[in-house]
């Protein structure tokens, strides 16, 4: 009977082992948005009669992508929505950010859907044939192996998207994830990694970079999208 009762304890805990999944990020502080701006505009002389060329540069602001970046506060806790068993600090964070226009990511299936970025282009319809689309800005089947909760996602299998830090150097690393429906614009997921220690574009201090599509060519209202976290 004795082994028949721990047989039982056993199982049960089996059975209610429910896994960790990422987090809807607590906190979320936005800070001003900037762009590009205007620089001064170069001149040349004209005088009647002359016929002169004139060559220049225009570096104007892409109206298909937005950036996010930033620090990150975490700590580890042994809880439920009934309240905390144990807290523990966190001194180096790593991990992941994930970043999507849904309120309700399955994180469960984002190792399981496949996505390139032509998908991408077909379904954010604004980028599909730009200079900017997702096909000039990220690489297919270039992600490393990482994992989402216990869920492995496999090397080269997804697409990869990298960012420039203060020095001009592709440092920040970014893989297109769906949990599902890859023709849904709020299917898609943005997963940054974490840099304890990194640089974001402007050389300021920054734990995470990510950029994801959104439509501002004639669009009259902004676009929401939804943080979530992972310490691993």
């Amino acid at each position: 009977m004795r082994w028949l009762i721990a047989a039982l304890f056993a199982l049960s805990l089996f059975y209610g082992l429910v896994s960790a999944a990422p987090v809807g990020a607590q906190n979320v502080t936005a800070g001003t948005p900037v762009t590009l701006g205007s620089a001064s505009s170069g001149t040349a002389a004209a005088w009647g009669g002359n016929i002169t060329q004139v060559n220049f540069t225009i570096n104007s602001s892409t109206l298909h992508w937005q950036a996010f970046y930033g620090s990150i506060s975490a700590g580890l806790r042994l809880a439920s929505a009934s309240g905390t068993v144990k807290n523990w600090t966190v001194s180096t964070v790593h991990g992941m950010v994930y970043v999507s226009q849904s309120s309700n990511v399955d994180f469960s299936a984002v190792n399981s859907t496949g996505v390139n970025l032509a998908a991408v282009d077909g379904t954010f319809s604004f980028l599909a044939g730009a200079d900017d689309s997702a096909a000039n800005t990220g690489t297919d089947a270039s992600n490393p192996q990482f994992n989402v909760s216990q869920y492995q996602v496999s090397a080269n299998s997804r697409p990869l998207i990298t960012t420039r830090d203060g020095s001009g150097a592709e440092s920040w690393r970014q893989v297109v994830l769906n949990d599902g429906d890859t023709a849904n614009a709020s299917h898609y997921v943005f997963a940054a990694f974490i840099n304890a220690s990194g640089y974001a574009y402007d050389n300021s201090s920054a734990q995470y970079q990510v950029i994801v599509p959104e439509n501002s060519a004639g669009d009259i209202s902004p676009t929401t999208y939804y943080f979530y976290g992972e310490i691993q």
